[in-house]
Order: structure tokens, then C-alpha cells, then sequence
């Protein structure tokens, strides 16, 4: 059980990173909504990329909405990964954990893809099409997605079969 451990520790570092960014952009974003002249991040490349302003917050509103789907994904996982750690597989809340963490991460992984190709197609000032690092990003989420469910749905039958054992005996 010490990968359990292991991943236990990592989904909380990768939890906290996530969030202490997350604040870190709603700060931001506030400060410029505010009218506060923003001269010591030195973060000025999202509004000449964009046509618009609008669509520079937009973008970054429904791609916040996605990180906050994501972190309530690992969340789940981190919860399912305290059922791992006390050796109780059998457990329905891991399997549900394990599974609708993995649903979220399908769908956030998803989500951000779709809203950065529509991004790069319709409104941004370049056209920007093909294979990059951020989607093989998006592939890795998606593939870690679906091999959470998939083991939720093995665990799940083998605690059925585990029961139907149980009742033979």
C-alpha cells in the first residue's frame, strides 16, 4: 500500500497547486475588472491574442468552471484513494468514487479541448490547428479517465461475485 500512499500525497500537492492557481487568476482577474493597473505580473498576452476583451473573459470563466470540475475529480479520487489505503476494495463508495471521479476528468479533459480548438478557430487573432503538448495533455486525462471507470466497474464486479461467494458458503 505504499503507491496508495504515494498517490495519496501527490493528489493533495496537485489539489493544493490547483487551487492556490486558481485563487491566483480570480485575483488577477478581479484586479483587472476593477481598473487596478497590474504592473508587477507582467501578464499581458491574453488580451492581444483575443479579438476582443469580452472574449478574452469569457474564455476564461468557462475554462475556470472546467479547472473547478477537474479539482472536485481529484477530490473524489483522493477520497477513494482513503478506501485503497485501508485495504477495503469492496467498498461502494470507492467504486463510486473511482468512477464519477473518472466521468469528471473525461468531461473536464473534454471540455478544455473543445474550448481551446473553438478558441483557436473563431476568436483568436491567429489560426492556430493541429496536435500540440496541451492535447496529448488532454489525451493522458482522458485515457486516466477512462481506466478510473474502468477499474470502478471491475471492482464493482468483483464485489458482486464476492457476495455471491459469500452466499455459497
Amino acid at each position: 500500500m505504499n503507491s496508495a500512499k504515494t498517490l495519496y500525497l501527490i493528489l493533495n500537492v496537485i489539489i493544493i497547486l490547483i487551487l492556490i492557481s486558481i485563487g491566483l487568476g480570480i485575483f488577477y482577474f478581479a484586479m483587472i475588472l476593477f481598473g487596478v493597473k497590474q504592473d508587477f505580473i507582467g501578464i499581458e498576452e491574453g488580451a492581444l491574442i483575443y479579438k476582443t476583451e469580452a472574449m478574452l473573459y469569457r474564455f476564461t470563466f468557462l475554462k475556470l468552471g472546467v479547472y473547478v470540475a477537474f479539482v472536485v475529480a481529484l477530490w473524489r479520487l483522493r477520497k477513494a484513494t482513503k478506501w485503497l489505503l485501508k485495504n477495503d476494495f469492496y467498498n461502494t463508495e470507492l467504486i463510486s468514487g473511482m468512477f464519477n471521479s473518472g466521468k469528471l476528468m473525461v468531461f473536464s479533459s473534454i471540455a478544455l479541448w473543445v474550448i481551446d480548438e473553438i478558441g483557436n478557430m473563431f476568436y483568436k487573432r491567429q489560426v492556430i490547428l493541429g496536435l500540440s503538448e496541451k492535447t496529448l495533455v488532454y489525451l493522458l486525462i482522458i485515457a486516466m479517465g477512462l481506466f478510473l471507470m474502468l477499474m470502478s466497474t471491475v471492482l464493482r464486479d468483483t464485489k458482486a461475485i464476492k457476495e455471491e461467494n459469500d452466499l455459497t458458503i
